[in-house]
Formats: C-alpha cells, sequence, structure tokens
C-alpha cells in the first residue's frame, strides 16, 4: 500500500478518536446525563478552557480532513503517487493535525497556527500533484 494512503489511514484513525478530549472535558462540566442523552445545548453554559479548545480543534481537524483525503484519493488514483515529495506531505499532514491538536488543547497559539499552515501546505502541495 502506498505510503500516502497509510498515512490517510492513520489520519481517518485520527478524525475518529479526536472527539475524545471534548467528550471527557463534556462529561466533567454537564454530567453523564447530557453525554448519554440527545445533548440539547439550550440552556447550557459554554465550554471553557481545554475542552473548548478540544471541540474546536476537532472541528477544525474535521474540516480540512476531506481536502486531504480527496488530494491522496486523486493521487492514487492519476497514479502519482511514491514520489519522495508526496511521501514527506502526506507524513507532515499527519504530524502537522497532531501538533495542531495538541498545541490547541495547550492554549499555545503560535505552534498551533504554524502546524495548521503546514497541514494546509501539505495538502495543497499532494493536490497539485496529483492534477
Amino acid at each position: 500500500m502506498p505510503l500516502e494512503l497509510q498515512m490517510l489511514g492513520w489520519t481517518t484513525l485520527l478524525v475518529l478518536l479526536a472527539f475524545l478530549p471534548g467528550s471527557i472535558a463534556k462529561r466533567q462540566v454537564y454530567g453523564d446525563r447530557w453525554l448519554l442523552s440527545n445533548r440539547e445545548p439550550e440552556g447550557l453554559p459554554p465550554l471553557t478552557g481545554w475542552g473548548g479548545r478540544a471541540t474546536r480543534a476537532h472541528e477544525n481537524l474535521k474540516e480540512n480532513f476531506p481536502a486531504f483525503a480527496a488530494a491522496v484519493l486523486l493521487l492514487v488514483v492519476a497514479g502519482k503517487y511514491g514520489g519522495q515529495g508526496t511521501q514527506f506531505a502526506a507524513c507532515l499532514f499527519l504530524f502537522a493535525r497532531l501538533v495542531h491538536m495538541g498545541s490547541y488543547l495547550a492554549g499555545w497559539f503560535w505552534p498551533r497556527t504554524i502546524a495548521w499552515a503546514a497541514g494546509w501546505g501539505a495538502t495543497l502541495y499532494i493536490l497539485f500533484i496529483a492534477l
């Protein structure tokens, strides 16, 4: 399997698991009953601190993932995978998203911003090579 597809698989796993920190915070703030309910947001205080950042980090990951997935899939369909540049970019995307998540949780602005830009640039690079 091409490395680019492996990175897509690992990134998919990250997307699937990245809700956990936010859910832990929601459980601490809103309780088990709310977490197991239909989760109506009316009347709830906003989630602040690391819990709010965790939720926003997951949302940001979900917003950026489709473009990365499409770029990698186009790359593979076009048969342009396997180059050092695209392999590096696919690895960079996953690493950048991990750094983004950790930086967001910690409240570190600059590492988060740089990681976001690195992931965005990696996606653009893969897309341009695919096209």
